[in-house]
Formats: C-alpha cells, structure tokens, sequence
C-alpha cells in the first residue's frame, strides 16, 4: 500500500503502516467468528513526507494498493522467519545447506521436517530430515550437500524444498521454497559466482505500466525478466524501492542479479520543497 495505511474488521480499528514499497501483515484473527461474513477496510494516505519519496519523483501521486494482498490461515503453531543459507566450500564443489527460523511459541511434540528435490522431483537425501522444536522457540539444520549443480544466471538450477511442521506426525504447517546453490564473492573490482567471474550487463527498472501506473501484477513482472533475458541481460537495479518477491522468484528461476534498492529514497538531497521528510531518523 501506498504510503499510509490504518485497517479496520468489523468496525473496530486494527492497526496502521508506514512506508510504501514494504509488505506488512495485518492479524484480523480478533475480529472475525468463523462461518460469519467480515468486512475489511483499508484507508490509504498519500503523505507529502513519506520517506519513499515515490510521489515526488513520480511527479504525480501514486496512493493506493501496488501489490498483492492475500489473505494467510496459519494453526496455532507455526515457523516464521525462516531463511535458507547455501555455504559452498573454498573449492566452490560441495555445500551446507543451513535452514534457520523461530517459532511463534513453544510447543512440544512438534517437529520441523525437511524434503529436498531436484527440478525433476528426484529426492535429494539429506543428513538431517528431522529436527525436534522442544528445546527452544529457534531452530537451525545444517546439512551437507556433496557436489549440488551450481545456479548461475546462464544455469539457473534450483532445487525444491519443502519445509513441514508436524505434531505428533501429522503435518500442521507446510511451505515449499526454491533454492539455487551459489556464493557470491568480491575480488577487488570482481565479481565473482562460484569461484568465477563475471560482467554485469544490464539497467535498472521501475515498476511502471501505461494503464496501471506502478501497479505491479505476476504477468508484467514475468514480461519484463523475459525482455531482459532476450535483450542478454544479467542483471537489474531495482530504482528506487524494493520488487515484488514474485519478481525475485522469477529473476531466480530464469538466471537475472538483482541489486534490491532499500525503500529509503533521496533524503536529504534531490527533493522538491513539496515532498521534503528532512532526515530518516523515523
């Protein structure tokens, strides 16, 4: 949502959010009875000094909903921030695949599950399949991966894995995530991927659509990774807010880097008296 947002359910207020170009979450579980109808509001704001500076450099207001909006059902128990790690050794040949989260809360007799396959939904077989959740609201599993096929952006291999909770062996929560086995390293001026190097060629981009404005949709994002892939591009900046995380997951399934823009934009220089926050400081 561009930029300001407060949520109401029923009626009754929820919650507000700054900043436009960052997803949020909003929890709506106290104000809705199950098998009864909701009524969900969102007021936006277009605020002069919002720190995206979107509207400003645009030279036209921008307020209103960007991106997608979903709705999530999660059980009472549940992973969240998880991140997944690919470590390849100083000869760029095997990896450590290390998967890290937190729970919402604690909960006994739960268990975080792993399955890793390759594109074709061969099973990759993994040290550890199983982590049990009783000892902490974390968890961390690291398991090596000998000789995994490298992702590079001309070989844009990714592996599938799917990370469960279950309780008492019945699966409760369940996400599926694609993972590329690459390091990325500095050398000087160099860059490198998996020990080799290699030259940027590409531009930045916004989103922007002649009838939708910055209105960012799945079919225009997949449109313009495949204008670059065509136009033998490898790499794009995204100016001057973060992307969609579909337009990530395309980037990596085609072959594309990305420099990801922070949602901070020309403060304290390059603004117009209009839209002028002062400093980041909030």
């Amino acid at each position: 949502v561009y930029s300001y947002a407060r949520v109401w359910i029923n009626g009754s207020y929820l919650c507000e959010h700054y900043g436009g170009f960052t997803s949020w979450e909003c929890d709506i579980t106290s104000g809705v009875v199950p098998g009864k109808n909701a009524t969900l509001i969102v007021e936006v704001t277009d605020k002069a000094d919002e720190i995206s500076y979107a509207s400003g450099y645009a030279k036209h207001q921008i307020g209103g909903i960007l991106r997608g909006v979903t709705m999530l059902a999660v059980p009472p128990t549940y992973p969240k921030n998880i991140i997944l790690k690919t470590d390849l050794d100083e000869n760029f040949q095997h990896a450590r695949l290390i998967i890290s989260g937190d729970m919402n809360r604690l909960s006994y007799n739960t268990r975080i599950k792993l399955e890793l396959s390759d594109p074709i939904n061969n099973p990759v077989e993994l040290d550890q399949t199983y982590q049990n959740l009783s000892n902490g609201p974390s968890f961390k599993i690291i398991n090596h991966i000998p000789n995994p096929i490298k992702w590079d952006a001309e070989h844009p291999y990714l592996y599938h894995l799917r990370v469960s909770l279950e309780e008492n062996e019945i699966v409760q929560w369940q996400e599926s995530f694609d993972v590329g086995f690459r390091e990325l390293t500095i050398d000087g001026n160099t860059l490198r991927i998996n020990g080799r190097e290699v030259k940027l060629r590409g531009a930045c981009r916004h989103d922007i659509h002649p009838l939708l404005g910055r209105v960012s949709t799945p079919e225009y994002e997949l449109k313009d990774v495949l204008l670059a892939k065509e136009a033998n591009m490898n790499f794009i900046r995204t100016s001057h807010y973060p992307p969609s995380d579909n337009f990530l997951k395309l980037c990596d399934k085609y072959g594309v880097f990305v420099e990801v823009e922070t949602a901070v934009c020309f403060v304290g220089t390059h603004r117009s008296a209009t839209y002028r926050p002062g400093t980041s400081s909030r």
